[in-house]
């Protein structure tokens, strides 16, 4: 006769076998989803951040990015192809104006046109302060596209939609 004790730890085991399943194998979706979260975490700053700190963020953030990427943001008048090389540079040039950085991404919807492609529309929330300490609130609407190179994700485009103009 198996006792209470068996069946509770087989029932544990599997249920331990399943999540850990589910982790290894997460699906394109969850995986481009975590992209996005680590990116938000990356970019973000607080005043009393170490310079080393903001290099490794500014060189992770690098690291997503496949070997070239086209980014346009018409409102800040960049429209150009970078290298994985230059991106790290860019972000610590861009989060070195400020002293304070929060950025999360919302209404996160992913298609997938073609295998090994991912389209990414979303919206990007970004408070900020100037060193000066002037407030910065802006809402971006984003189209980013993704390839899969082996399991991993990396943008190759990236474009902010102007929807309204000024």
């Amino acid at each position: 006769m198996v006792n209470m004790k068996t069946i509770i730890a087989a029932a544990v085991l599997v249920v331990a076998g399943i999540i850990a399943l589910f982790w290894y194998f997460q699906g394109d979706e969850a995986r481009i989803k975590k992209r996005f979260n680590t990116i938000a975490e990356l970019a973000e700053k607080s005043p009393d951040e170490h310079e080393l700190t903001a290099a490794v963020n500014a060189r992770r953030i690098g690291d997503m990015f496949a070997d070239t990427c086209r980014i346009e943001i018409p409102s800040y008048n960049i429209s150009r192809t970078y290298t994985r090389e230059d991106i790290p540079s860019h972000v610590m040039g861009a989060r070195y104006r400020y002293s304070d950085i929060t950025m999360k991404f919302h209404d996160i919807n992913i298609d997938f046109p073609e295998e090994g492609i991912a389209r990414v529309t979303l919206t990007a929330y970004v408070e900020a302060a100037w060193i000066s300490g002037e407030a910065v609130r802006e809402v971006h609407e984003i189209v980013c596209w993704l390839e899969k190179i082996e399991k991993d994700w990396f943008f190759n485009q990236i474009e902010v939609i102007t929807v309204l103009e000024r």
